[in-house]
């Protein structure tokens, strides 16, 4: 049974309807927000790459006077000071009303962002190619606050921990470290709406498992508790990252994972999302190649315009919490620099047949760590199909030998004027030197040793073995020295 005046209010409603619409009146709709100029970016992005910054292994003095270079445009200053009194910098840049803070190497051993960071200042300050509107628009909607190279004093020696021997990323809640004191203060006095937490991640990561392709790129969207809750805010990050990935996809496509997302309650990016901000993680990983990261360094800065585009439009919203889970997870271990299937081991008189994997190693020569020397291993043995690697050999039929060590220690000079060819002949795939080469132009070729390094007379886990490979023929086919394979012409 209904009321009389409920029939009233029915009636008056539809009378008010009709007469809205007879008066031409329009229910207002948002304006559309100004599309991505995909095609515009990626043109532009070398354009403002850093061309000082061409290695991994730099310092804080080497990026110093970029720093002093940046004004006008950018608002520099020193908030605090490392456990060894190197500034700590922090740089900003826009007036908008939503605050996105930035950081790097707070592993002092992780800079590809940091050189990305730099080319971001580059193109922040660009003019006259096409995308002026768009910073003009980043400099209205958003406030960026940047803290490049967080660690100077773990970048000094190329190490993962500052000065005091403490990670960083696991001090976010006592804050012993000058260093970690600095972010959380700029974290609570912008009560920043978003995060970027720039790292470097192991190269031999892969995008999934079984693995068929490694992680270029990772990205996570921090859980803030033990539950792995999703709230709005951690929804939000998880659809900035979809946007980034569908961008990198072209480039690098099945080459992003995601990491797993257990909560660790000391880590900077777990408390920033609990805090309140929305935390986007990016980790660079490996790429062939690339052994600088310098493909990856133009990949993180496309993703960052990408994504503070995102953010400044909430173009984000078009992007699903769905997209990001369908992220493969990455696995720590999941490839190898090369992988030889089906090799013939003889052991004891009996005749093996198993696959061989193997990695790659650095080692700082010099006193500021700047250059480093690279030693291949053997990482593991016995079925590997499960695993990936950026290069992949079948030695089914095929007869291996182990390398020797040419006698002598020789001048940088003798290597030079040797054959690695007349070498191999004689079943010599290393050479010692009486100190470190690292850009010797033999080392393409040949392994060189120096120090106490010693090159392994057999096939085992950790052994620095080179191999010699031949034919059904018996003619030597292809060569493993120093984990390269340098095929016989």
């Amino acid at each position: 049974m209904y009321h009389p005046l409920c029939m009233l209010r029915v009636l008056a409603l539809v009378h008010f309807v009709a007469f809205t619409l007879s008066c031409g009146a329009q229910v207002p709709v948002r304006p559309a927000e100004p599309e991505f100029p995909e095609l515009e970016v990626r043109a532009s992005l070398d354009r403002y790459r850093e061309p000082t910054i061409t290695t991994r292994r730099f310092k804080q003095e080497d990026l110093q006077p970029l720093i002093d270079a940046l004004s006008p445009g950018f608002t520099v200053d020193v908030p605090g000071r490392s456990v060894e009194d190197r500034p700590l910098w922090r740089v900003s840049w826009g007036e908008g009303p939503t605050t996105v803070l930035l950081w790097s190497q707070m592993h002092g051993d992780e800079p590809t962002a940091t050189a990305a960071l730099f080319d971001l200042f580059n193109w922040l300050r660009g003019s006259g190619d096409g995308l002026d509107t768009l910073r003009q628009m980043f400099a209205t909607q958003l406030q960026l606050t940047f803290l490049p190279m967080l660690n100077p004093d773990g970048a000094a020696r190329f190490d993962r921990r500052n000065a005091l021997g403490i990670d960083l990323n696991r001090d976010a809640l006592h804050l012993t470290s000058p260093e970690a004191q600095l972010l959380k203060n700029e974290r609570d006095r912008l009560d920043a709406d978003w995060g970027f937490n720039l790292h470097d991640q192991g190269i031999y990561y892969s995008a999934g498992f079984p693995a068929e392709k490694g992680c270029v790129l990772s990205i996570l969207a921090p859980a803030y508790d033990w539950e792995k809750s999703m709230n709005d805010k951690r929804e939000d990050a998880t659809q900035v990252i979809a946007l980034m990935n569908a961008l990198w996809q072209k480039d690098v496509p099945d080459q992003v994972g995601r990491y797993n997302d257990d909560f660790e309650p000391r880590a900077f990016g777990d408390n920033l999302q609990k805090w309140g901000t929305r935390t986007i993680l990016i980790e660079s990983g490996g790429y062939p190649g690339d052994p600088e990261k310098q493909e990856i360094r133009r990949l993180n800065l496309l993703g960052l315009i990408a994504g503070l585009h995102g953010i400044a439009t909430g173009s984000y919203e078009t992007h699903s919490v769905g997209e990001y889970w369908e992220i493969p997870e990455n696995q720590s271990n999941g490839m190898h620099e090369l992988i030889l299937e089906n090799v013939g081991i003889e052991r004891g008189g009996k005749r093996y047949v198993m696959d061989v994997g193997m990695r790659r190693s650095e080692t700082p020569v010099g006193p500021d760590n700047r250059e480093f020397t690279s030693r291949a291993y053997i990482s593991d043995l016995g079925d590997l199909h499960t695993f990936g690697a950026f290069n992949r050999l079948d030695l089914a039929g095929k007869r291996v030998e182990v390398g020797k060590e040419y006698p002598g220690e020789l001048t940088s000079k003798h290597i030079t004027t040797l054959s690695p060819g007349e070498l191999y002949a004689q079943g010599y795939t290393a050479v010692r030197s009486a100190a470190p080469l690292p850009h010797h132009p033999s080392a393409d070729r040949l392994r060189l040793l120096s120090g106490r390094e010693r090159l392994s007379g057999s096939i085992f886990i950790g052994g620095a073995t080179d191999l010699l490979v031949y034919d059904e023929a018996g003619q030597l086919e292809f060569v493993v020295a120093n984990g390269r394979v340098v095929f016989i012409d």
